[in-house]
């Protein structure tokens, strides 16, 4: 195929329209092994700096020797090969520019030979530049300009050893001069941090507030040496509204010896920080597995869990209770679940504790309460108006005044009778003030909620309690079900039903276990077998056995 012939008139105007184009357009001339340039545009012009005067020339003539090589090699394959090759954007160029998308069509003549090619590259400057801010955005901090909490999780994933740092009695600077004041000390910390710390080896990332961290991304064979340069950052005192203040700094520090992930560390980094910080501050500690650090753990998880709420860092997963008669889905346990923003998922038995011991499990129950009535609204739909959400409650939320008045006002609110509700308490909820419980209980039961005596058969309190204490149903603990005593789960059953009580069996974890209770006609079956806890989205819709 060749080029049709035209008018001078026709060129010119062709060439304006072409120099219009925003796109690099190049036609170059082929002779044999020779290529030259045929035609530029504007825009050619200005990526390439190779003007219309040049038209003739070799890319050995026009431009430095790598440069040349490279596009040879380029506008040489279109021509071997005739046909149409793309390259991608985003190559670094020999001359140091980053190059577009380009598109080379050869144009053949009478003899199938490539005559010339015709070229297309798209400019990605303005693009790049555009995904340099979104980038910026996305990955660093607006206040300190280092990187930030979403940067170090996304992409800095296997450290050697991180340093968290957390500015010792940093809020009283905020209280004494003001929050511009403490975040002009922020913006100089970060400076000192570039100033000796700005190399290719490390990583700087403010987490939020006044934490930092340092990624270092070498050999962990320097971690005292280290640590001390992190410190000496802080001799010399800070300049706070024309008065020198001096700021320590405690540093919790965390080295990858297996398999962590950047959580694990962050984990383990926050623990050694609080250790540091309790041996009296203005020091620093890395972290040992071999230590025991459980006090510093209930410590993190107060002061997280205090946030918890604020944070929205709480949800409920459920888990189904079946009924083998209906073969239907009657009702769901719900099941608190804690992903912390710094440490991850927490499991519940790690923080519940804390949450009791603190008093926290107060406000985390009304939240649990509130947020199982907004989930069954949805759960409803689903599976039936009859469909019931059970919620644990523990000894702390019972003895709290106005119990049962705050519990029925969430649900006012929220729009859910008491009737689809079921209350679960233990047996060690009852030890220490059963005729409170027993008056409370009633109260609530009087509502309409059901109320269901969890772990039965794991503690120490005798049989007449079933007879003492206003509840509907048992829960019977998995440990008879690993057991397997057949004998002993069939008396359960028939003392329950003496007592006109529902069971569900708990712990419920494969076919044989599940056609055992089936046949032995218990009320409820709940378990693994079922379904895991999961968020309600996720929950079966018809689950089939």
């Amino acid at each position: 195929m060749t080029f049709p012939a035209t008018t001078t008139l026709d060129l010119n105007l062709l060439q304006m329209m072409l120099d219009d184009i925003e796109d690099s357009i190049y036609i170059m001339k082929v002779t044999g092994a020779e290529i030259t340039y045929y035609y530029v545009n504007n825009a050619a012009t200005k990526f390439s700096g190779i003007t219309m005067e040049q038209m003739g020339t070799t890319f050995f003539e026009s431009n430095p020797g790598h440069m040349a090589d490279y596009l040879y090699k380029k506008y040489a394959r279109a021509v071997n090969e005739c046909r149409t090759i793309r390259y991608e954007d985003g190559l670094l160029l020999p001359n140091g520019m980053l190059s577009g998308e380009s598109i080379l069509t050869p144009i053949l003549d009478e003899h199938g030979k490539a005559s010339f090619i015709f070229s297309v590259t798209r400019d990605i400057t303005e693009r790049k530049q555009h995904e340099n801010i979104l980038y910026n955005y996305a990955y660093q901090d607006d206040l300190s300009n280092l990187f930030n909490r979403r940067y170090l999780l996304e992409n800095v994933l296997e450290p050697p050893t991180i340093y968290l740092m957390d500015l010792d009695n940093f809020k009283n600077i905020n209280d004494t001069f003001g929050h511009q004041a403490g975040d002009s000390v922020l913006v100089e910390v970060a400076c000192r941090l570039i100033e000796v710390f700005g190399d290719s080896r490390y990583s700087l990332i403010r987490l939020g507030g006044d934490e930092f961290v340092v990624v270092d991304l070498g050999p962990s064979s320097q971690i005292i040496e280290t640590a001390e340069r992190l410190s000496a950052l802080f001799h010399q005192p800070f300049r706070v509204d024309e008065h020198a203040v001096k700021v320590n700094v405690s540093i919790g520090i965390a080295e990858r010896k297996h398999d962590e992930t950047i959580q694990d560390l962050l984990k383990q980094a926050d623990i050694a920080l609080y250790t540091a910080k309790g041996a009296g501050r203005k020091r620093y500690h890395l972290y040992e597995a071999s230590s025991k650090y459980d006090h510093v753990e209930n410590f993190i998880h107060e002061l997280g869990l205090s946030q918890a709420l604020d944070k929205d860092e709480l949800q409920l997963h459920y888990q189904l209770i079946y009924n083998p008669a209906s073969a239907m889905a009657i009702g769901a346990e719900a099941l608190l679940r804690w992903h912390c923003e710094n440490v991850g998922y927490i499991p519940p038995v790690d923080f519940i504790p804390v949450a009791e011991k603190t008093g926290l499990i107060v406000p985390i129950g009304y939240w649990v309460v509130r947020q199982a009535c907004k989930d069954w609204q949805q759960l409803k739909e689903i599976y039936g108006p009859l469909f019931k959400i059970s919620v644990n409650i523990s000894r702390i939320q019972l003895n709290e005044m106005n119990f049962v008045d705050q519990i029925l006002q969430i649900l006012q609110e929220e729009g859910v009778d008491p009737t689809a509700m079921e209350l679960e308490i233990t047996e060690s909820t009852t030890l220490h003030s059963l005729q409170d419980v027993q008056i409370i209980l009633g109260k609530l039961r009087k509502t309409g909620f059901t109320i269901a005596l969890d772990d039965f058969g794991t503690g120490y309190s005798s049989l007449s309690m079933l007879t003492q204490l206003p509840i509907d149903k048992l829960k019977l603990d998995r440990i008879f079900i690993a057991d397997g005593n057949v004998p002993l789960i069939a008396a359960i059953l028939a003392m329950a039903k003496a007592l006109q009580l529902q069971v569900v069996a708990e712990g419920i974890e494969t076919s044989d276990h599940f056609h055992m209770l089936a046949e032995m006609q218990c009320w409820g079956i709940q378990g693994y077998y079922i379904n895991k806890p999961m968020p309600y989205q996720d929950l079966p819709t018809h689950p089939t056995f």
